[in-house]
């Protein structure tokens, strides 16, 4: 499923003053892998050659996997994340970016998972600017691992400890006195201990607040490898898993001192010197002729069909020349305008309908029934003036 390309892992970890909510509401593990997948998109998108075509709608491939715990059961919000090292264009071309500085995720990050928390409703705008002030906010992504394009059993590796589980049987250990016994593969720098000793009942508690819940989602795909776009491109039936993706590199080829976009350069499997900037060129070019073509149509044909050409003024009867076209559904309240203003606004949902004209029904026919006799009265009519508890007359102001 994923694309032959060079991976970056990514941890996004949060301050201890909001990791408290998690244990309340899951829900907000979501909006973790949401946000950062957005940070990560949008930093690309900045960090990408200017020459690629289409840059705003270039994308990452990304997994997220939201986890609740570190190496010891403590509850600890971050979410793991492997990010392709490149953007993929809306048709799959992919733009590699070798060398990429992701220092400068981390306050993009923080001022959109800020924003998400007070949308939810979790913290205030106060508490917002409070933490700003802090001299460390609490805020981390780390990137240190890279992994090849080649090296897939290293990506094999590190998607198996994405979605590792939260406690490591061969570090767990019952002891003879009944206490349990879980040994960490490192130190905690905070609680100042590598191993934690409880009683059942408290690893049991310890244990519940990272258990998912019913039909949570534990991985998250995100940018080319959702499923929208891999069945755009074509790639839920060929995925690029054995071979790379078609690639585009932005490289200047104009002479020194010329102000022009780097040309975009394709480099397809088998014929490196494929160019889809001309290729995207001439295609556009190519779709401006036929707009033109279709616009020059649409007169004659509804000449066709309705015998009488809209592009002629009914005064004189000469050709009127095209100062502007309104579309619909877009610009509906423009057309609406127009009318009213021409007094012939006359949409058929504000006409008044007629009511259906029915059929007498047929006549019953007898067959040895008798005639129908004089309908029986059940009650005996009784006088309304009887129901009436006060007279029309009463003094109501009492």
């Amino acid at each position: 499923m994923l694309p032959v390309v060079d991976y970056r892992q990514l941890v996004f970890t949060i301050p201890r003053r909001l990791r408290k909510f998690f244990l309340f509401d899951r829900s907000l593990y979501g909006d973790l892998c949401r946000a950062a997948y957005a940070s990560t998109r949008d930093y690309l998108r900045r960090q990408a050659p200017g020459g690629f075509p289409r840059l705003k709608k270039a994308i990452p491939a990304m997994i997220a996997s939201p986890q609740s715990f570190g190496d010891l059961l403590i509850p600890h919000a971050l979410c793991h994340a492997l990010v392709s090292l490149g953007v993929f264009s809306p048709d799959g071309i992919f733009c590699r970016m070798e060398d990429v500085d992701f220092s400068g995720l981390e306050e993009l990050f923080r001022e959109r998972f800020f924003k998400i928390m007070v949308r939810r409703g979790k913290i205030t705008e106060d508490i917002v600017e409070d933490m700003k002030r802090w001299p460390h906010s609490g805020f981390n992504v780390n990137w240190d691992r890279k992994v090849r394009a080649e090296d897939r059993k290293e990506l094999e590796g590190l998607l198996c400890y994405m979605e590792r589980s939260p406690v490591s049987l061969r570090r767990l250990t019952y002891r003879a006195d009944g206490m349990v016994h879980y040994q960490g593969s490192q130190f905690h720098p905070r609680l100042g201990i590598d191993h934690q000793l409880l009683t059942p009942i408290a690893f049991l508690a310890l244990l519940i607040p990272h258990v998912l819940l019913r039909y949570e989602v534990s991985i998250r795909t995100y940018g080319a490898l959702s499923t929208t776009f891999r069945k755009k491109v074509g790639w839920i039936e060929n995925p690029p898993a054995k071979e790379p993706p078609p690639e585009s590199i932005a490289e200047l080829e104009s002479p020194a001192g010329a102000e022009s976009a780097p040309a975009v350069t394709a480099l397809l499997p088998g014929d490196p010197k494929v160019r889809t900037g001309v290729a995207t060129a001439a295609r556009e070019e190519e779709d401006d002729e036929f707009l033109r073509t279709r616009r020059r149509n649409w007169a004659r044909l509804i000449a066709k069909v309705w015998l009488e050409d809209p592009s002629l003024c009914r005064t004189c009867g000469k050709p009127m020349p095209i100062v502007s076209a309104i579309t619909s559904p877009g610009q509906d309240d423009v057309i609406e305008r127009v009318l009213r203003h021409l007094q012939i606004f006359d949409p058929p949902w504000q006409r008044e309908r007629a009511p259906r004209a029915r059929a007498p029904p047929p006549p019953f026919e007898f067959d040895d029934a008798p005639p129908p006799s004089e309908p029986e009265f059940i009650d005996p009519p009784v006088d309304d003036e009887q129901y009436i508890i006060d007279p029309p007359d009463a003094d109501w102001t009492g």
